[in-house]
C-alpha cells in the first residue's frame, strides 16, 4: 500500500469516528506524527468521496468563513451493539456527574427510546433495568444546585466549540483561588470544559490581565455571550503547560515550580500511589517502611488542602515553604479551638499576587 493510501484510510478512520473540520484534523494528525500540509489534508478530505463504503455519504457543509465540515452520515447502521456496548452506556449514565445526569434526562430518555426501537432483540430494557437497580453513584461531593446549569453549560460550550468571547459580568463563591488581579467583569475566551472533584469547570484565559483561570460553572452568576472571535490555538497548548504545573486546578501562589517531597505512612501510601494526583508523582519506600511520595509543580491551596485530608499519615518534607504554610494553617484551626471568636471566611491565598502566564 503507497503512502498516500496509508494516509487517506487513517483520515477515512478518523472521520468515521465523527466530523471534522480542518482545524481538527490538523491537529489529530499533528498529534499521531502525520506530517502533511494543510493544502495535501484539503484534497485528501476531497478524495475521501471516492472510498466511502454503499451504506456511507460523504457530507461536505459550509459554516461561518467559508470553513468547512466533513462528515460521514450512514444510510443504515449495519453494526450491531452487543451486551458490552449497552453496558458501557449504562454505566456511563450512571455514574456520570449529577449536574448532567439531572439536566439531561430528557435526552437519556430519548437516547433510550432509540436503543430499544433499534435493539429490542438485544434485551436492552432487561440491561437497562439491572443498571437502574445495581450500578450506584453516591454524588458525594458533587454539586446539588442545578438553577439555570443546563443554559450555562450548553452557552460554554456554544462559546467554546465557535470560539467567541464570554463577557464575565459576576462571578459567585471562590473555588480555585482566581488571582485578585482579575476583577469583574472581564473579557474571557472559554477553551475547556473541565470535570474536577464533582464540579465542572469553564478553563479558559482572562484577556486583559495575560491569565489562566478555571471558573466553577455553577459561580458563573451573570454573563454574556459575544460574537467576538479569537483564534484558540496557540492559548490550547498555553492551557495545557499552565494545568500541568498545578496541583489539581487551582491557580498556584506564585511562578515558582517546586521539588516537592511528601511522607506517608505504609498503609496510607499504599492507596495513595495507586491513585493519580500529578502527572510528576512518583513513590519510594523509605527505611522505616513508609514512602516519600516527589511531585514538581506549583503549590496552591489545592495541594494544601489535599495533604490535609491525610491527616497525621502525611509529613512535608520540603520546600520549606510549603511545610511553613501547612504548619501555618494548622496552628490556625488550632486557634479557632481555642477561642469563642466567630468563623470568617478566610482563603490564605487570595492575598498572594500569581505572577502573569504567557
Amino acid at each position: 500500500m503507497s503512502k498516500k493510501s496509508r494516509n487517506l484510510l487513517r483520515i477515512y478512520n478518523r472521520l468515521k469516528r465523527g466530523p471534522v473540520n480542518i482545524e481538527v484534523i490538523k491537529q489529530w494528525a499533528m498529534s499521531h506524527d502525520l506530517n502533511i500540509s494543510e493544502r495535501t489534508l484539503y484534497r485528501y478530505l476531497d478524495e475521501l468521496e471516492d472510498i466511502v463504503q454503499h451504506n456511507e455519504k460523504l457530507i461536505i457543509t459550509e459554516g461561518e468563513k467559508n470553513k468547512k465540515t466533513w462528515k460521514i452520515e450512514y444510510d443504515e447502521s449495519s453494526a450491531k451493539l452487543n451486551e458490552f456496548d449497552i453496558q458501557s452506556y449504562l454505566l456511563f449514565k450512571n455514574l456520570m456527574p449529577l449536574p448532567l445526569v439531572k439536566s439531561r434526562e430528557e435526552t437519556f430518555d430519548r437516547i433510550e427510546n432509540l436503543f430499544y426501537k433499534n435493539y429490542s432483540k438485544s434485551n436492552f430494557e432487561d440491561f437497562s433495568v439491572f443498571a437502574d437497580q445495581q450500578i450506584s453513584n453516591s454524588y458525594f461531593y458533587e454539586l446539588l444546585s442545578l438553577d439555570g446549569y443546563q443554559k450555562t453549560l450548553n452557552d460554554a460550550i456554544w462559546s467554546i466549540q465557535h470560539k467567541r468571547e464570554m463577557r464575565l459580568l459576576e462571578i459567585g463563591y471562590d473555588y480555585t483561588s482566581v488571582p485578585q488581579a482579575v476583577t469583574y467583569p472581564v473579557d474571557f475566551l472559554p477553551l475547556q470544559i473541565l470535570y474536577h472533584r464533582g464540579v465542572i469547570h469553564l478553563s479558559g484565559f482572562v484577556k486583559e490581565k495575560n491569565k489562566i483561570i478555571a471558573i466553577a460553572l455553577n459561580q458563573l452568576k451573570k454573563y454574556s455571550l459575544t460574537n467576538n472571535m479569537f483564534d484558540n490555538r496557540d492559548l490550547l497548548a498555553t492551557l495545557s503547560r499552565e494545568m500541568e504545573n498545578r496541583f489539581g486546578i487551582t491557580n498556584n501562589m506564585d511562578d515558582e515550580i517546586y521539588d516537592i517531597e511528601i511522607e506517608f505512612s505504609e498503609l496510607t501510601a499504599e492507596f495513595v500511589k495507586h491513585h493519580f494526583w500529578h502527572h510528576s508523582q512518583n513513590f519510594s519506600k523509605i527505611d522505616n517502611g513508609n514512602y516519600v511520595m516527589t511531585l514538581r509543580c506549583g503549590i496552591n491551596r489545592e495541594l494544601i488542602g489535599w495533604i490535609f485530608q491525610w491527616m497525621s499519615n502525611a509529613r512535608v518534607i520540603k520546600p520549606a515553604v510549603l511545610k511553613h504554610l501547612v504548619k501555618e494553617k494548622h496552628q490556625e484551626i488550632l486557634d479557632h479551638y481555642q477561642s469563642d471568636a466567630p468563623l470568617t471566611s478566610s482563603n490564605s491565598f487570595m492575598n498572594l499576587q500569581v505572577v502573569d502566564k504567557n
